[in-house]
């Protein structure tokens, strides 16, 4: 795991057991072929709804806890940790030659991320944007098995893909769940 140089972002390899089974639930999402219903200006042709495999929201929301301060005191939130973390939506994505994600942010969440499932040489690039800097990663075969994890506020996008094979990442947002009073 480590974070871009100068950003919020953080590149983590996702254990090979809990990848199969993110794999799995991808090939369900294109099979189900539900619409996410995203708004169309931030949408692309093909992202469907998907299964949460608890497997992978336990790895995720481990690898957040430990290495993102924003849900901690430290930012003035109390009492929280990895289960107060919850994954609230996960869809999968499809991109074909031509298609893109305009910029845009997650509303309505805490920490987002991009997890690649099946990538070509010379892949269509995610850009993060802040302060009017754009922050370029670089997607590619070597990218297949590991995760973006973000701030939900950060705007993004990706570039038009160039390449004929198609793209398959699995996105999602994560919310902070209120702590239980015991009564």
């Amino acid at each position: 795991m480590n974070f871009i140089p100068n950003s919020d972002i953080l590149v983590a390899a996702i254990p090979d057991d809990v990848f199969a089974d993110l794999t799995k639930a991808s090939h369900m999402g294109i099979a189900s072929k539900k619409p996410l219903g995203d708004e169309k200006e931030a949408s692309i042709r093909q992202e469907y709804q998907m299964p949460i495999p608890n497997i992978f929201e336990d790895w995720i929301t481990q690898t957040i806890d430990l290495s993102f301060p924003y849900h901690t005191p430290e930012y003035g939130i109390m009492e929280m940790d990895k289960k107060n973390m919850k994954i609230v939506q996960m869809w999968v994505n499809v991109m074909e030659k031509g298609d893109q994600h305009f910029p845009h942010q997650h509303r309505h969440s805490f920490y987002s991320f991009s997890c690649y499932i099946s990538c070509t040489n010379d892949d269509a690039p995610f850009y993060f944007i802040k302060d009017n800097r754009g922050q370029k990663v670089n997607i590619d075969k070597g990218s297949e098995g590991h995760a973006l994890i973000f701030p939900s506020t950060l705007i993004h996008t990706v570039y038009p893909k160039t390449t004929e094979d198609k793209r398959i990442s699995v996105s999602g947002n994560i919310v902070l769940t209120p702590v239980q009073i015991p009564t």
